[in-house]
């Protein structure tokens, strides 16, 4: 049967009737004592083990002269086959970066995740938050700016059962522009017009190459791949 613990268990017969009404073959009797004044005594174990917990309950019967029956064992297994539940969403995130190195690290606790931006909210039948354990995995990143990462999540509860995915979108984008310092020196070349300039620095490279002290970098792309 579904439950957490043995507090789940259903009542106990109390009379011949109602045991011979549970599921099996039980037939009770007595050779002078019809069942409806046959006494009914039960006995609970207190239950062993989880997922599920195996709970013995022992009925005997007494008839009217004292005379006890040997016991009857009804074993009840009750387990938790309810996967956690979430309620509510998470909302994207963005963040500056270049890579999908620069997401945020990923929440190991519900506590964690609930706090992230959003609306989501997550609970289990039978496992208290603090002991749910929180499962995660990134499909790597797709796109250039943004990367766009989608981090799923998984909760799992102390029997082993795990929720539907909870999916995080990470948009990782380099909003940041090239910089450089130092300047470039004044070039006088000897000419009769504006045709008569040096060619133009067509890379990073060749940019730097001229005469002062210019640098040139970004946080994000290599000199050569930057485009001048």
């Amino acid at each position: 049967m579904e439950g957490c613990s043995v507090a789940d268990a259903p009542a106990a017969a109390t009379t011949v009737a109602e045991l011979e009404a549970l599921a099996g073959t039980l037939d009770v009797s007595d050779n002078c004592t019809v069942d409806g004044t046959l006494v009914v005594n039960v006995s609970d174990d207190g239950g062993v083990g989880t997922c599920p917990i195996v709970l013995t309950r022992t009925y005997t019967f007494t008839d009217e002269c004292g005379n006890k029956s040997l016991d009857i064992d009804h074993v009840i297994n009750i387990d938790d086959t309810t996967a956690p539940t979430f309620t509510g969403s998470l909302t994207d995130t963005d963040v500056e970066g270049c890579s999908v190195a620069d997401a945020p690290a990923a929440a190991t606790t519900v506590a964690e995740l609930e706090a992230l931006a959003g609306t989501l909210d997550v609970s289990d039948n039978c496992t208290v938050d603090g002991t749910l354990v929180v499962n995660v995995s990134d499909d790597g990143g797709v796109g250039t700016c943004p990367i766009v990462l989608t981090r799923t999540y998984t909760v799992t509860d102390e029997c082993g059962n795990i929720s539907l995915d909870i999916d995080h979108v990470i948009n990782i984008d380099d909003t940041t522009a090239p910089t450089f310092t130092g300047s470039l020196t004044d070039t006088d070349v000897e000419g009769c017009s504006v045709a008569d300039a040096p060619a133009a620095a067509t890379t990073v490279a060749e940019l730097e190459a001229l005469a002062g002290t210019l640098d040139v970098s970004d946080n994000c792309t290599v000199d050569g791949t930057l485009v001048v």
